[in-house]
This record gives C-alpha cells, structure tokens and sequence, in this order.
C-alpha cells in the first residue's frame, strides 16, 4: 500500500519506478492520543522524470496500528 501511494504521487510523465530501501518501524512517543503505535514506512526510491533525469527521493508513510489505513505521508526531496 505505500510503494502503490507513493508511485500515485509521482510527477506526470516519470518512467522506471523503483523502490531500492525499505524500513519499518512503530512509533512509540505519538503526539496525537487518536493512534496509538501506529506503523511509519520510509521508502527510498528513484524514478526518471521527462526530462530523462534520474531522481533519488525518500518518503515517509504513517500507517493506523493496524496497518490498513494511511495517516499521512510525506515525500522528502
């Protein structure tokens, strides 16, 4: 479900979507008293953008505990 958002998000037009890294954590000091321990994904990937540019980029997805619903998301450049 997060590479599926994440590929979503792209920039019309970017070609050969890949995601090279991966990691899973749960987070235990959650502000909001709504989600407790909910589940972050983090993404490192790389697609070629129109003008045939290889991009490196990194997102960040919060998941609900349960892992079925996204929270919010975040692309970093």
């Amino acid at each position: 479900m997060a590479k599926d958002y994440v590929h979503w998000h792209l920039p019309p037009h970017a070609t050969d979507f890949d995601i090279t890294s991966f990691r899973e954590d749960t987070v235990n000091n959650m502000l909001d008293s709504n989600f407790k321990r909910p589940i972050v994904y983090t993404l490192d990937y790389h697609f070629t953008d129109s003008a045939n540019h290889v991009q490196q980029k990194k997102a960040t997805v919060l998941f609900t505990p349960d892992g079925h619903s996204i929270i919010t998301a975040v692309n970093q450049p």
